[in-house]
């Protein structure tokens, strides 16, 4: 088990520093790589982030952060790819940017970066990697897509070890993307459902300028391998003009909160709970969904959809206590798997609905009743400390076409 989670240890910082985050997420934000911490400070670094998508098709990048011996804490980096199956005018993608650090300990950091982008509201339900793998292995790709062009300023201050606070400013043009492939390796002809786009009135293109506030909280014993403790997270977003309209206004505050909960031996709890709330536009690209991957896993993917949105997840997950005591790690090809599974049980519960558009941000969710939350159950199959994961979940509320089974790889909680 030990060689296992070193592989592991191994895989997640390599994918996590080679993936793809979202400027401009709900429930997410892009948070400051301390490449210190893992000892890789060198001036200059080369970096790609690939990935597969219903949109691009294939999309390669490559990219380049550099730091001035001679000044020190300060990087300039950039990047410049190409989404083979976008069209012909959207393949070209880039971003450049410059960032200041000061202080050691607690560390103040401010930048400035210009980019255009692929990007999704959707971050926040499975990372870039494995929706990638999906898409280009599967033919499923879980999120929507629109392109950004534009540029951020912030100031980010990271303190008391782990705790963040950051504030943006940034101006971005929207850009309406369609579906371009069908193209998956065990996918059908038909794999990936459309894109939303300007023609069915989903994604509005056009302008905005956008404030953001950022408050992370993290109280865990280990923000890579978290076994008890509490996360906070708190993003307030205020846009103006938004799609050249005069005086639309968006407001937007999302909120998560996690909980990590060592029990007996290896047995873990873990509970999240986001509650999510726009007011102003309605365009697609602000909309809240929930059901399927990364939501309430027994149900469509984004079966619900509004501009108010709470959930809560609960993860019970029993380590190896349990199911390693079946004496079956003699079977022939199946021993050395057998050490590596563990088993655990969840709930999900939800709801996310539509509201007056005009509404203040908290305004709404008296409305909620329990009888409207949507909830499953279900068993979990975890391979090295859920590297892998296999979900069985079953909806409560009906007996047919009620259960859904998801894989999962390096999931984000």
């Amino acid at each position: 088990m030990r060689i296992f989670r070193i592989i592991y240890f191994q895989m997640v910082i390599t994918l996590g520093i080679f993936s793809t985050r979202s400027l401009f997420a709900q429930f997410a934000f892009d948070k400051i790589e301390d490449y210190t911490d893992f000892g890789f400070e060198k001036p200059v670094d080369f970096y790609s982030n690939p990935r597969y998508n219903r949109v691009e098709g294939l999309f390669l990048n490559f990219g380049v952060k550099f730091r001035p011996p001679s000044l020190p804490k300060l990087q300039i980096y950039g990047d410049a790819g190409w989404g083979f199956k976008n069209q012909s005018d959207k393949r070209f993608r880039y971003s450049v940017g410059i960032r200041k650090d000061f202080l050691n300990f607690n560390r103040l950091s401010i930048g400035a970066e210009v980019f255009k982008k692929v990007e999704s509201e959707d971050e926040w339900i499975i990372s870039g990697v494995e929706n990638s793998l999906a898409a280009l292995f599967l033919g499923e790709d879980f999120k929507d897509y629109y392109g950004t062009q534009g540029f951020k300023l912030y100031l980010d201050h990271r303190f008391l070890g782990n705790h963040i606070l950051r504030f943006e400013l940034g101006r971005r043009t929207f850009d309406a993307l369609q579906r371009n492939t069908n193209w998956s390796v065990f996918g059908g002809g038909d794999s990936f459902k459309e894109n939303p786009t300007v023609e069915d009135v989903s994604i509005l293109e056009g302008r905005e300028v956008g404030i953001t506030f950022i408050a992370a909280l993290d109280w865990r014993d280990n923000p890579v391998f978290p076994l008890s403790g509490w996360y906070l997270e708190g993003i307030y977003e205020h846009t103006f003009g938004d799609f050249d309209i005069k005086d639309q206004d968006t407001d937007g505050l999302f909120l998560t909160i996690k909980r990590y909960q060592q029990m007996f031996g290896n047995q873990r709890l873990l509970i999240r709970a986001m509650i999510g709330s726009r007011s102003g536009s309605l365009a697609e690209q602000y909309i809240m969904d929930l059901g399927g991957i990364g939501s309430l896993r027994a149900f469509d993917d984004k079966e619900f959809t509004g501009n108010r949105m709470v959930m809560l997840n609960a993860n019970y997950v029993l380590g190896g206590d349990f199911i390693q005591k079946i004496p079956l790690e003699k079977v022939p090809f199946f021993g050395g798997l057998w050490t590596s599974l563990s088993l655990g049980f969840f709930v999900d519960t939800g709801w996310a609905w539509p509201t007056d558009p005009n509404d203040g941000l908290l305004d709404g969710f008296g409305e909620l009743s329990v009888d409207e939350l949507k909830t499953n159950i279900g068993l979990s199959f975890l391979f090295l400390d859920g590297v892998l994961r296999l979900d069985i979940a079953k909806r409560t509320e009906r007996s047919k076409d009620d259960i859904r089974i998801t894989f999962r790889l390096l999931e984000k909680f």
